[in-house]
C-alpha cells in the first residue's frame, strides 16, 4: 500500500503540474518557437521538480526509500533543474556542445549559462556521489558518468518527443540490467510525470527543455551509479564519452537519420507536420 501510494501522488503531482506550468508559462511569455516555429510553453520538463519533491516526501515519511538514496536525488535533480531552467531563460544558442562553450571563455572572454550548467552541474554531481563507498579517484568519474547522461538527453531534445523516447527506452535497459526494487521506484516518479509529458511533447505543444532533458539524463546517470555494478558504470562512461566526442563533429540528427531503426523510432508518433 506505501508503494501504491508512493506511485499515486507522482501521478497526480505530474497531471496537477503540467497544465499548471504551462499556463505560467504562457502567462509570464516563458515561450520558444518549436521544430515548426510555433510560439510554445518551454520548460515543462520544470515538473519534475516538485514531482519528485513531493513523491520523496512521501518516500521520507514511510522510510519508502533508503535517506542518503533520496537526498543523493534531490541534490541531482533540482540542481540540474534549475540550472537548465536558467539556460533555457538567458541561454544563449549560438554556443553548441562543451568545446563551443568553452571557446567563447577562451576567444571572447564571455560566460555562458551553458558553461555555467557544466561547470555547476558537475560540481552537483561531484557531491552527489560524495561518501559512495570507492576508491577516491573514481569519484570523478561517477560524476562525469551522471553529468554526461544528462548532457546526453538534452543533446537528444532537438524533435518532439525524441528525448522522452530515449528516456523510456534507457530506463527500460536499465531496470532490465538491474532489477534492484529500490532503483525501479526511484525511477517511477519520472516515468509517470514523463508519460504525462508525452503527449503534449510529442505533438509539440509544450517543449521539455534543457530543465527537463538535463534531469532525466542526470536520473538515469544516477541510477547506474547508485545500482549498477562497476563494469556497467565503467561502459556507461565510456559510451557516453564516445557519443559526445562523435556529436562534436558530427550532428546527432543526422546519425539518427542515416538508421533506419532510429529513424523509425524517432518518427513514431509525430505528425506529419512535425517531421
Amino acid at each position: 500500500m506505501t508503494q501504491f501510494f508512493y506511485l499515486v501522488i507522482s501521478l497526480f503531482s505530474a497531471m496537477l503540474f503540467s497544465p499548471l506550468w504551462a499556463e505560467l508559462a504562457c502567462f509570464a511569455g516563458h515561450l520558444a518557437p518549436n521544430y515548426c516555429g510555433r510560439a510554445i510553453p518551454h520548460s515543462m520538463g520544470a515538473i519534475f521538480m516538485p514531482v519528485f519533491l513531493s513523491a520523496a516526501a512521501w518516500a521520507y515519511v514511510t522510510d519508502l526509500l533508503v535517506p542518503t538514496v533520496m537526498w543523493r536525488t534531490l541534490l541531482v535533480v533540482f540542481a540540474f533543474g534549475l540550472l537548465g531552467l536558467v539556460d533555457d531563460i538567458w541561454g544563449d544558442r549560438r554556443s553548441k556542445g562543451f568545446t563551443g562553450h568553452f571557446s567563447r571563455l577562451l576567444r571572447e572572454g564571455i560566460i555562458t549559462t551553458g558553461l555555467i550548467k557544466a561547470v555547476a552541474g558537475y560540481l552537483a554531481c561531484l557531491a552527489a556521489v560524495y561518501g559512495l563507498p570507492v576508491f577516491f579517484p573514481l569519484l570523478f568519474l561517477r560524476a562525469a558518468l551522471i553529468a554526461l547522461s544528462a548532457n546526453l538527453l538534452n543533446m537528444l531534445d532537438l524533435r518532439p518527443g525524441r528525448s522522452l523516447k530515449a528516456f523510456f527506452l534507457l530506463a527500460l535497459l536499465l531496470v532490465t540490467l538491474v532489477p534492484e526494487e529500490a532503483g525501479m521506484l526511484l525511477l517511477f516518479p519520472f516515468l509517470l510525470a514523463a508519460f504525462v509529458l508525452f503527449p503534449r511533447d510529442l505533438a509539440a505543444r509544450g517543449m521539455l527543455g534543457d530543465t527537463g532533458a538535463n534531469v532525466l539524463g542526470a536520473v538515469l546517470g544516477l541510477f547506474v551509479v547508485l545500482f549498477g555494478s562497476n563494469l556497467l558504470q565503467l561502459v556507461s562512461v565510456a559510451l557516453l564519452a564516445g557519443v559526445h566526442m562523435l556529436t562534436e563533429k558530427v550532428s546527432l540528427s543526422a546519425v539518427i537519420d542515416r538508421q533506419p531503426l532510429l529513424r523509425f523510432l524517432d518518427h513514431l508518433g509525430r505528425t506529419k507536420q512535425y517531421e
